[in-house]
């Protein structure tokens, strides 16, 4: 499968990041099968740094590969997501760690929803009111490689600028 990184440079060689801010799955080298969505990455990272231009990096990645790998997949915005990302953006998280996460993208359309379920005095009653917000969204998915291991089994296809 293809996947595709959008940032404000050419990059030789892909490495977990610690963000200066807090992200939906945590550090790692984030990915998405959606070539628009990683065009909006790129252009967003030019206008936040100020600096650079639009570039994609297409990777190839075997779905086979995934059996070498400890992987957490959140097949739609659930529960167990929504806790994930909101542990994640709060910067709590105690839970497993893993090589790879794949899920959906708490996008600009839902993060309103994601932060109020975050503040929320009690989440387990918010949540049927934020999954209901969530579920008319078509989310773009992200694959975040979050070790080294992972990262060796992506394969750089082409790098370009829009």
């Amino acid at each position: 499968m293809d996947l595709f990184h959008g940032t404000n440079i050419a990059i030789e060689k892909p490495r977990i990041i610690i963000p200066n801010r807090a992200l939906d799955f945590g550090a790692g080298y984030y990915l998405t099968s959606d070539i628009e969505q990683a065009k909006r990455w790129a252009r967003l990272v030019v206008f936040r740094a100020g600096a650079g231009e639009p570039v994609i990096h297409q990777y190839h990645f075997d779905l086979r590969d995934l059996r070498e790998l400890s992987v957490m997949k959140f097949e739609t915005a659930s529960k167990e997501w929504l806790d994930y990302v909101c542990d994640h953006r709060l910067q709590t998280y105690k839970g497993d760690t893993f090589d790879l996460v794949i899920g959906p993208v708490a996008n600009d359309r839902t993060m309103q929803v994601v932060q109020a379920y975050m503040n929320a005095n009690d989440r387990n009653l918010y949540l049927p009111v934020a999954l209901h917000d969530i579920k008319p969204e078509r989310l773009s998915d992200q694959y975040v490689f979050k070790s080294d291991k992972a990262l060796e089994f992506l394969e750089l296809k082409n790098v370009s600028q829009l």
